[in-house]
């Protein structure tokens, strides 16, 4: 199978992922600030993730350029964030509005949990997240799921489990014509923050 996983990362969680993905695959995985040369449709699959950042997912131009470019390629995407997997209705809320229908329907999506370091943050992502630090505050005393959020991101975590890549393998395995899935997979739940 020829693929490839395009991937952006600040702090070193979705890389992680992709670098998973693309061990798993038997591929290359390139940062999306050097991937303005990868022809996406020289390849059976083309893997993309990126972060949620500030209600966004970084990387999602190169996403949208590339599919335009090469309109019959096939995509698959994931998004890492720091929100917990179970709070599905954020998750599902982020999805949808970085993987809009229907100009994604037929790109098969996954919410991977990554994690929060705030010391590998660049100056101006400090600066952003002491102000969402201070709006959390106040939406903790009423609020226990940002009360939750904000103890853990004041810590730091990381939630990486190499384990929740396995249905993003089994999708791309499937959509290059391959048998066979990867491990047990785990919940491919979309959502958002962080990595």
């Amino acid at each position: 199978m020829s693929a490839i996983v395009v991937y952006a990362s600040q702090t070193g969680f979705t890389r992680r992922y992709a670098e998973w993905i693309a061990e798993e695959l038997g591929c290359d995985a390139v940062p999306v600030e050097q991937a303005d040369g990868v022809d996406a449709g020289a390849f059976e699959v083309v893997v993309f993730g990126g972060w949620f950042h500030a209600g966004g997912l970084v990387g999602m131009k190169w996403l949208k350029r590339a599919r335009e470019a090469h309109p019959g390629a096939r995509f698959v995407a994931f998004a890492v964030g720091a929100t917990p997997t179970e709070w599905t209705d954020m998750v599902d809320e982020a999805m949808g509005r970085e993987f809009p229908s229907p100009e994604f329907d037929g790109v098969p999506r996954f919410y991977l949990r990554g994690g929060f370091a705030y010391e590998r943050l660049s100056m101006p992502n400090k600066l952003a997240m002491k102000l969402f630090f201070k709006m959390q505050e106040k939406q903790a005393a009423t609020d226990p799921r940002a009360a939750e959020m904000l103890e853990g991101m004041r810590g730091g975590f990381d939630a990486t489990d190499r384990a929740a890549v396995a249905p993003v393998i089994e999708r791309v395995r499937e959509l290059a014509g391959e048998d066979g899935a990867v491990g047990s997979p785990t919940a491919s739940v979309p959502g958002p923050d962080a990595s």
